[in-house]
């Protein structure tokens, strides 16, 4: 541990990283106290007298709301509300997608088969009267994107990149130092990286929730949730576009939206770590920090690439659970996927199954730097 505890004071005193963050920060600061919303901070504190459950007793306690603009706006669109959960049928998708990306065959199934189980969801969210509470109403969609796809997105991205980075900078610190032939002929050795290996996944998670309890903290400042912590994220005002079609946002499991913060941030952090194995497998065998990132942002850029110029859809549907990917569709996670996925919970089982792969293939590194001569 002692080793550990050197390898993370050589990483959090890196004037690079200290600057990043910094500067990181400034900006996330910076664009969430642009996004607050005074309708919606009004919604926040009226769902402290009305509760999230639309019906008779929601509408009785509006109108004891004091008289205003956004209160009629609040009433208007609170009132009458229509389930619209109520006789949904998830087959319609299915049809879309089959049609929209040519399938056929085991692939066709697989989307028919996804759709069939999201169905027992759909009623599900239904007959718990998910659908029927109010969350921001009206401007629910916005406000669900700008926390959830905007911040929560560049919060993501800022913890990958730096993950990366700590990564090969803890890795490849002996290179650039020009200390490796001295570092890697002691008792320790080539282990050493077995150190480099949790001081900088300690340092690029811990670096992460830093970044995420400071912005997250300014954001709620600003943009405050009130009694919509308890609204449900399915929500008859929230919906999915994903530029496949416009639709109701619907999980497959009920979660408010204090239940899908909490899930949202594990899913990050396990996207995180992804990209943090996968620069210890680059640092490895790449020695120079810079070009390992350059390769990094390659490989990557190929998988990007590869599920829209391939004609081969089930390799198309492997590569979207893939972590570029995952991050890509983030507004999408905990719900059915759209015409891209084929499997149910593809978050859940993008971000384990990636990891596990990256796990064997840092495995396969370290076995192979331990032979490989440095010379």
């Amino acid at each position: 541990m002692n080793i550990v505890g050197h390898e993370l004071k050589k990483i959090l005193l890196f004037p690079a990283l200290i600057g990043f963050v910094v500067l990181a920060l400034a900006l996330n600061i910076a664009i969430v106290s642009t996004m607050c919303n005074s309708y919606a901070n009004f919604i926040a504190n009226a769902t402290r007298t009305t509760g999230v459950h639309l019906g008779t007793a929601f509408n009785e306690a509006a109108l004891q709301l004091e008289s205003g603009l956004y209160t009629d706006t609040f009433r208007l669109h609170t009132s009458n509300v229509v389930d619209v959960l109520y006789g949904y049928d998830t087959r319609y998708i299915a049809d879309f997608a089959v049609e929209w990306r040519g399938l056929s065959g085991l692939n066709e199934r697989l989307m028919r088969w996804k759709y069939a189980r999201f169905q027992y969801a759909v009623d599900a969210r239904q007959q718990a009267g998910d659908s029927m509470t109010v969350y921001f109403a009206n401007i629910t969609y916005m406000r669900h994107q700008a926390l959830f796809n905007y911040t929560m997105g560049a919060l993501l991205f800022q913890g990958i990149i730096l993950a990366a980075l700590i990564m090969l900078l803890s890795i490849g610190y002996e290179n650039s130092a020009t200390t490796e032939y001295v570092v890697f002929t002691t008792k320790t050795g080539r282990k050493v990286n077995r150190h480099k290996l949790l001081a900088g996944t300690i340092a690029g998670v811990g670096v992460y929730a830093v970044l995420a309890i400071v912005t997250l903290t300014v954001y709620f400042a600003f943009n405050p949730m009130g009694g919509t912590w308890g609204s449900n994220v399915s929500s008859g005002f929230n919906l999915v576009r994903d530029g496949f079609m416009a639709r109701p946002f619907v999980t497959w499991h009920s979660l408010n939206v204090a239940q899908y913060l909490m899930a949202f941030l594990a899913v990050s952090l396990g996207i995180v770590l992804c990209f943090s194995f996968m620069a210890y497998a680059v640092g490895l065998w790449v020695r120079n920090s810079y070009i390992g990132f350059l390769l990094i942002i390659a490989l990557n850029g190929v998988l990007y690439l590869l599920p829209i110029y391939s004609p081969f859809h089930m390799l198309s549907f492997a590569v979207n659970q893939s972590p570029i990917w995952l991050v890509l569709m983030r507004d999408m996670w905990f719900t059915d996927g759209g015409n891209n996925i084929i499997l149910p919970h593809f978050e859940t089982v993008g971000v384990m199954g990636s990891l596990a792969v990256l796990v064997v293939i840092g495995m396969f590194s370290a076995a192979g730097f331990k032979r490989r001569n440095l010379l």
